[in-house]
């Protein structure tokens, strides 16, 4: 029994004369009293002592604050100023909170959206902008801005009439020939692009849907550049842009892989571009090629000897495989013809630094004559480089030997002339370029071709296939262009015939400007033969 345990004692009794006395308001209406068993109405969650009814005579008193610091709203309330209980002052100075604006929603965008002056309980960690007008209405003062449509001329009217006739009959065949056109817009080609063939349906023969054969007439036109919109033309079989102005090609149409015919008579071409090779190789498709009269460059054959020309099939095709190793080959499982060429001669090369300024002794012309510039020749058993450049060079007669790298780092002055060229502020770069006092002198006409070049699609490197904008090296190679008809005897073995356009001797060879990214794209240089049978 000593072990168990005992309460506590209580504490002693708080004396009666020191309890207050609570007054009663004799001017409030008697208390009703309730039967109800409804808990009361106590004035705060945190501190519920307080006994402060809600009823007729009184109201609830309000607090506000955190459930450690809480003060009274207003002293109105069923007890006196005096027994308003004291607190401390807050523990910190707190920032005060921006004001919330509540979500609305906007009927014409059906998005909630704050307004001003509105509070909400979200998170205060960002802020809402008042939403603009979707569409701003002008007052009745206010003149609105609306932009004219675009202005076409009569021939370029007359063009889409064209176009937009046969895409609605199916038509493939555009004929644009004789408008006065000097250039074709962007509508045409999407017109000419949106042409869809009507099949031929036939009984008991199944459907079959094909690409279109678009064939495209642009004879005896005002141009004098290239269009280049028509470059877009995916299934482009046939272009015909005869007796015209045009003074070059641009090299972005080696990618009409597509055309089977192409008459670029009755102009004032100087050079072909070395792209234009793509479409005259073995295996494509082109198998018609128009390109006399024009003022092609001319070899110059008064100092030309019997070993700077190379006529025959046996060192044509040394130097092509020399020379252009990476050059794509089409291998043939039947008999097959088309357009080809063979190279007749080749030019000096044009050494160039990165400003485009020429370090060779031989240089293009710019200005060619009436007729076309006699070009320089240069034997293929030789190769004129700069001096500083002569140790690099190494003789080989096999690709695996050859001195080729052309996966070199570009330098920063085309890196940045490219960023400059395909910016929106590309016309302010070219003014700056031109008009800027302190510009170098050598910047205006890099620009003026980096633009160009760009806005043509694009150059690449003849030896490696590398886009450049500013090439290191260029010649000229004089080629035969002609048909060669390849077949397969019963053996399995191809034999292969050359015929040149016009016969032997009677068409004077053609002009490609071939262009390399570095001084190591460049022609191959063959070793000399004893005996140069056959050469002219």
């Amino acid at each position: 029994m000593a072990d168990e345990p005992t309460l506590p004692t209580l504490p002693p009794p708080l004396p009666v004369g020191d309890r207050k006395k609570r007054r009663r308001n004799l001017d409030s209406p008697p208390t009703q009293s309730s039967a109800s068993s409804d808990p009361a109405f106590f004035s705060s969650d945190d501190d519920p002592a307080l006994d402060n009814y809600h009823h007729n005579g009184r109201r609830k008193k309000r607090y506000v604050g955190t459930w450690f610091n809480q003060q009274p709203a207003s002293s109105d309330s069923a007890m006196g100023e005096e027994s308003l209980p004291s607190y401390p002052p807050p523990r910190r100075n707190r920032p005060p909170q921006p004001q919330k604006r509540e979500f609305r929603r906007q009927l014409d965008s059906g998005v909630w959206m704050g307004t001003e002056g509105s509070l909400t309980d979200t998170d205060d960690s960002f802020d809402l902008e008042p939403a603009a007008a979707k569409f701003p209405v002008a007052s009745p003062r206010t003149k609105v801005l609306v932009s004219a449509p675009p202005t076409f001329s009569p021939q370029e009217l007359a063009a889409q009439r064209i176009a937009r006739t046969c895409v609605e009959r199916g038509t493939e065949q555009v004929d644009l020939s004789s408008l006065s056109l000097e250039t074709v817009s962007p509508e045409v080609v999407k017109l000419i692009s949106e042409i869809s063939p009507i099949p031929t349906v036939t009984r008991d023969v199944a459907f079959e849907q094909r690409d279109p054969e678009i064939q495209l007439y642009l004879s005896q036109n005002l141009f004098r550049s290239f269009p280049t919109a028509i470059l877009n033309l995916e299934h482009l079989t046939l272009l015909s842009l005869r007796a015209n102005n045009l003074d070059q090609i641009p090299p972005a149409i080696g990618k009409l892989t597509n055309l089977e015919a192409l008459n670029l008579g009755q102009n004032f071409i100087r050079v072909f571009p070395g792209e234009m090779l793509n479409l005259l190789h073995r295996g494509s498709k082109l198998r018609n090629l128009g390109f006399q009269p024009n003022r092609f460059w001319q070899p110059d054959t008064t100092i030309a000897t019997a070993d700077t020309i190379a006529t025959t099939t046996a060192r044509s095709d040394e130097y092509d495989n020399l020379t252009y190793p990476n050059r794509p080959t089409t291998k043939l499982e039947s008999s097959w013809s088309g357009m080809t060429t063979k190279i007749h001669s080749r030019s000096a090369v044009q050494f160039m630094d990165g400003t485009h300024q020429t370090l060779s002794r031989f240089a293009l012309p710019d200005i060619p004559g009436a007729r076309g510039a006699p070009i320089e020749l240069e034997s293929l058993t030789s190769l004129a480089v700069p001096k500083e450049f002569a140790p690099k060079i190494r003789q080989s007669t096999t690709p695996t030997n050859k001195a080729f790298n052309p996966k070199g780092a570009r330098s920063l002055f085309e890196l940045a002339l490219r960023a400059g060229i395909t910016s929106p502020q590309v016309e302010e770069v070219r003014a700056w370029a031109l008009h800027a006092e302190d510009a170098p002198r050598h910047f205006s006409p890099v620009v003026e071709r980096a633009v160009k070049i760009h806005r043509e699609g694009g150059v690449r490197c003849a030896v490696c296939g590398r886009d450049t904008l500013i090439p290191m090296a260029q010649w000229v190679e004089f080629r035969r262009i002609g048909r060669t008809t390849i077949t397969v005897d019963a053996d399995g073995k191809e034999v292969e015939k050359f015929t040149e356009l016009g016969g032997a001797g009677e068409e004077l060879p053609v002009p490609f400007l071939m262009v390399g990214c570095s001084w190591s794209c460049i022609p191959a240089k063959l070793e000399k033969e004893v005996d140069v049978k056959g050469t002219t």
